[in-house]
């Protein structure tokens, strides 16, 4: 029963994650053909830098986690 709640959570926590994912990314990418990004470079930088560390965590994340559970 307790691999069976972890792996309920893994995948519900997963799709939260990507959900979150994707939401920020579809903000990034309007921000960036809107141009807001060339007129504030820093804001730019940040948020390009946690999308960055989002995403390198999370591939992180599903190799350590993830593939354990086979």
């Amino acid at each position: 029963m307790d691999r069976t709640l972890l792996i309920l959570f893994v995948i519900l926590g997963s799709i939260a994650a990507f959900a979150g994912f994707f939401f920020v990314l579809l903000d990034w990418v309007q921000y960036y053909t809107s141009g807001i990004y060339g007129r504030n470079s820093t804001e730019a930088i940040f948020e390009t830098g946690a999308l960055l560390l989002y995403t390198y965590f999370g591939i992180r994340f599903f190799n350590r986690h993830v593939s354990s559970l086979r």
